[in-house]
C-alpha cells in the first residue's frame, strides 16, 4: 500500500446508514495515496463494529479513533491533533469522492506545494446530478481565491471542498463552546484565508445528497442550538462584506445569532459597531419571525 499523502477526515456520529456508501466512494479511488481517518463522535449506533470489518478487508489504510459526544468542531479538533500526513480534508459521513477525486487533489496540490501563500486547493461541491451546488461556477479566469472572495465577491452560496496542506491548517483550531456541537467548516475557511489563498480545481471532487435529518436539512434548528458558533463565523461574514446590501445581509444574521446566544459582548465583537445598532431592529424582527418554531420551549 502506498505511503499516504492525504488524510481524509471523516466525522461521525451514528451514520452507520451513510458510511458505506463514503468507505465504497474511498475504495474505488485510482489513487490509494490517503488514509482515512475517522473520529467516531460518540456514536451509539453500530459504527465502531462497521469500521473495524472494513479494517481487516485492507482495501484502504484506516484510522479509527472514538470519542466523547461533543461535536463536529471537537472531532476535527481531535483529527487535527492526529495529522502528519502532507494534506488533509475533510469528508463528511454522508459525501462520496469521485473514483479520480484523490488522483486530480493530489495533482493539483503538487502543483502548488512550493506556494508558501497558497494553502491548498477548493472546489465546489457537486450535486448527485453533477451540477455544482448552488448553480453558479467560479469564474474560469480565476485561479486563485480566499473564502471571502467565494462567498462575498463572486457571490457563490454552495458548498466548498478543501484539500489543505497540513503545515498551514495545524496552526488553527475550530472554537468549541460549552453546550454547543456544531461550528460550520466556513470558519476555518475565513480563518485560514486571511493570510492564504486557495488554488482553484474544476474537477469534479466531492458528491454530496442532503439526507433528511443532515445538518444542510436542518439549519435552522441547528443555528437555535449552536448560536455561538453561527455567530463566530457569521461575524467574519459581517466583517468582511464588500457591499452595503451584503453587509445589512450578514449584519443582521450576525445580530441575530447575537439574539439567540444572549451574547453580552456583540457591540464589542463587531468590527462594524454603527451597523451592529442600527440592524438590531431588524434582527429582532428576523429572529422572532424565522427561528420561532425552532426556539427551545
Amino acid at each position: 500500500m502506498e505511503t499516504p499523502l492525504l488524510t481524509i477526515i471523516t466525522p461521525t456520529y451514528n451514520r452507520a446508514h451513510t458510511l458505506p456508501a463514503c468507505y465504497e466512494s474511498l475504495c474505488g479511488q485510482t489513487n490509494k495515496g490517503f488514509m482515512w481517518m475517522v473520529i467516531d463522535d460518540g456514536s451509539s449506533d453500530h459504527s465502531e463494529e462497521l469500521v473495524s470489518s472494513w479494517i481487516e478487508e485492507r482495501k484502504i489504510l484506516i484510522s479509527y479513533r472514538k470519542k466523547e459526544n461533543g461535536g463536529k468542531a471537537s472531532a476535527l479538533n481531535m483529527a487535527m491533533d492526529l495529522l502528519d500526513t502532507q494534506y488533509a480534508v475533510c469528508l463528511d459521513s454522508d459525501d462520496t469522492f469521485y473514483p479520480q477525486t484523490v488522483e486530480f487533489a493530489l495533482k493539483n496540490l503538487d502543483e502548488i506545494k512550493d506556494d508558501e501563500k497558497c494553502c491548498g486547493i477548493l472546489a465546489l461541491r457537486n450535486n448527485p446530478d453533477g451540477s455544482v451546488m448552488g448553480g453558479k461556477s467560479i469564474p474560469e479566469n480565476v485561479k486563485q481565491a480566499t473564502a471571502a472572495d467565494i462567498f462575498m465577491k463572486y457571490r457563490l452560496t454552495g458548498e466548498l471542498i478543501c484539500f489543505y496542506k497540513t503545515k498551514i491548517l495545524k496552526k488553527f483550531r475550530f472554537p468549541e463552546f460549552e453546550g454547543e456541537k456544531f461550528v460550520s467548516p466556513a470558519w476555518m475557511q475565513y480563518q485560514v484565508t486571511q493570510d492564504y489563498s486557495f488554488a482553484i480545481s474544476r474537477d469534479r471532487l466531492c458528491c454530496c445528497e442532503y439526507i433528511a435529518d443532515g445538518l444542510t436539512k436542518n439549519k435552522r434548528k441547528i443555528i437555535v442550538k449552536n448560536p455561538k458558533g453561527y455567530t463566530c463565523v457569521k461575524r467574519w461574514s459581517f466583517d468582511l462584506a464588500p457591499t452595503v446590501p451584503l453587509r445589512i445581509k450578514h449584519g443582521i444574521m450576525y445580530d441575530c445569532g447575537c439574539i439567540l446566544g444572549k451574547d453580552i459582548n456583540w457591540f464589542k465583537n463587531a468590527r462594524h459597531k454603527a451597523w451592529a445598532v442600527a440592524l438590531m431592529p431588524a434582527a429582532y424582527f428576523v429572529t422572532l419571525i424565522r427561528f420561532r418554531n425552532h426556539t427551545p420551549q
